[in-house]
């Protein structure tokens, strides 16, 4: 999975001190600072290291080690925003210093999420997938039991939604397919997100439907004309964007209603919506894709097995799969 790295790095500073703790040495403090960096790359604009312009980070001090009985508590650093500023991440308000006794717990999200810590344990957050114009790509990451001796800190963010991306092609050559619209319903867009301290920063729980009716649609032109000797499929989505960012979940109840043209010169073929049910799972932190294969006439759109890897790269895998229309 694709992480994106957050670097909280202890460093010495000589300055007076902005907060009711106890320090070891109060003319050396070790400051907590904040900064990013992204070992491996992670409409949905995908993040990376240049447009990731800010996070939140919440860190709770802990008497002792972190356990699913522990009680966190505010007024360490609470729902700290982040922004970067020329090409420096920075933030308001006052400086921070590692305890000089216990342990800190960090947990951060991009975008800035409102934690829940009114249980004993883990934090959580809600969260409900916007409308395909503003969906967003959702990370979070977490770091546990950390002091004043634990050095630099890297705080690795995982994607927490899955990437669903459709490719089209065309089963007659000499047609032009045209694609309007892609239209998904009958899927969950609505969980609670639960921290759990490992790398795997969590899992999502309780996945429901927010409303009567919840539909996913992306439009446009999207077009694609077979050739003889060799497969032309078009991908939907631009570079560096998702077409959807979805919940995970269980894809088999999904549907899928595709509305395109096929026209080969003066000779008019289809012309109107198809439906399709989906398959395969979709993975937190991953990304999948369905290769539609268009026809021409009145028979069942099919799709290709689905494909299901990291972030990116995708490899769709040949296959295809017969999918009655509805």
């Amino acid at each position: 999975m694709k992480k994106i790295l957050l670097a909280v790095t202890a460093a010495l500073a000589i300055t007076s001190c902005s907060q009711n703790e106890e320090f070891e040495n109060v003319g050396q403090n070790a400051e907590i600072s904040f900064g990013t960096i992204v070992r491996n790359s992670t409409r949905a604009n995908i993040l990376t290291t240049d447009n990731m312009q800010t996070f939140t980070v919440s860190g709770y001090q802990t008497d002792a080690e972190m356990a699913e009985g522990t009680k966190l508590t505010t007024g360490f650093i609470d729902e700290l925003k982040v922004e970067k500023k020329d090409a420096k991440w920075v933030y308001e308000g006052d400086t921070f210093y590692w305890p000089y006794s216990g342990k800190v717990q960090f947990f951060g999200t991009s975008p800035a999420q409102s934690l829940n810590i009114n249980v004993a344990g883990y934090p959580t957050f809600d969260y409900t997938i916007k409308d395909v114009s503003a969906q967003e790509d959702l990370v979070a990451a977490n770091l546990i039991n950390k002091d004043k001796t634990s050095g630099e800190l890297i705080l690795p963010f995982q994607h927490l939604l899955t990437q669903v991306n459709f490719s089209i092609k065309g089963d007659t050559p000499g047609f032009t397919y045209t694609v309007t619209s892609i239209v998904l319903t009958d899927l969950q867009d609505k969980a609670t997100f639960k921290f759990d301290g490992t790398n795997a920063v969590g899992a999502w729980q309780g996945a429901t439907t927010s409303s009567a009716n919840i539909k996913y649609e992306h439009t446009g032109s999207f077009t694609v004309i077979p050739e003889t000797d060799k497969e032309v499929v078009t991908n939907l989505e631009a570079v560096g964007k998702a077409l959807f960012m979805l919940m995970p979940q269980e894809a088999s109840s999904v549907k899928l209603a595709i509305t395109y043209t096929a026209v080969k010169g003066t000779q008019k073929g289809f012309s109107g919506t198809k439906n399709v049910t989906l398959a395969g799972t979709w993975t937190m932190g991953h990304s999948i894709r369905y290769i539609l294969k268009l026809t021409s006439d009145t028979t069942p759109v099919t799709f290709g097995q689905p494909t299901s890897g990291e972030w990116i790269p995708e490899s769709p895998q040949p296959g295809e799969i017969p999918t009655p229309a509805n």
